[in-house]
């Protein structure tokens, strides 16, 4: 049995950003880059960028210059994604 992927699809995606902006009104996606074995997503929030990257087995890493707001990003993403 194939395992289920754990990324954003449209839907999920969608829930993301509501959900993120409830927080940060000023939240945005950037860029989505899909790749065989993992998405990255960029974002800007409070006017910083923000990488975010989420594998097929729902590991998930976010890298920027606001750790907080990297770590807050990282946990909304496992949440909507049901990985928590």
């Amino acid at each position: 049995m194939a395992k289920q992927i754990k990324w954003f699809n449209e839907d999920s995606l969608v829930k993301f950003v509501r959900r993120v902006r409830e927080r940060w009104p000023d939240f945005e996606v950037e860029t989505i880059i899909q790749k065989k074995s993992k998405q990255i997503l960029f974002v800007r929030v409070q006017g910083h960028r923000i990488k975010l990257i989420v594998y097929r087995d729902g590991r998930i890493r976010a890298y920027g210059t606001l750790q907080a707001t990297a770590f807050a990003l990282k946990r909304i993403a496992a949440r909507v994604l049901g990985i928590e």
